[in-house]
């Protein structure tokens, strides 16, 4: 990707990313890994029993402007916020960002494509995506 081989600092970033994810796989994340300021939109993921649970704060969207594709651990959002087309508006401050955005980021375990469930509602996105089944744990019955 191009804008990874612009960032000198991409490679430090996914050491830290694999650092938070080696940990937190014993249930310590360090945190280590940081996001830059501004990005968007932000997220929150986490497990909860059989699924991994992403959260991300898209306001001013409707569902329809959301894409969101799961792939194997990964799972990338995109959106576009449009800008306002009423050309008499004259800003005086104008802080929301507009155009399109996109984040693709490592789930903690592979999951289900078939098993997604994906809620909008006032301004934040709730995908519920449950693990592969080779990503869940399997009690192993030993015969003596």
């Amino acid at each position: 990707m191009l804008i990874e081989s612009l960032n000198p600092f991409f490679d430090v970033a996914k050491t830290l990313e694999e650092f938070d994810r080696m940990f937190g796989a014993v249930g310590h994340p360090i945190g280590l890994r940081s996001v830059p300021r501004g990005t968007f939109p932000p997220i929150n993921i986490y497990n909860k029993d059989d699924a991994v649970i992403l959260i991300a704060e898209v306001p001013g969207l409707n569902a329809d402007d959301i894409d969101l594709t799961v792939l194997g651990d990964s799972v990338t959002l995109k959106c576009e916020r449009k800008p306002e087309t009423d050309e008499s508006i004259r800003y005086h401050r104008k802080e929301r960002a507009t155009g399109g955005f996109s984040r693709t980021v490592t789930l903690p375990d592979p999951v289900d494509p078939e098993a997604i469930k994906a809620t909008y509602e006032n301004g934040v996105l709730r995908v519920e995506m449950h693990k592969a089944q080779e990503a869940k744990s399997k009690k192993i019955l030993i015969k003596s």
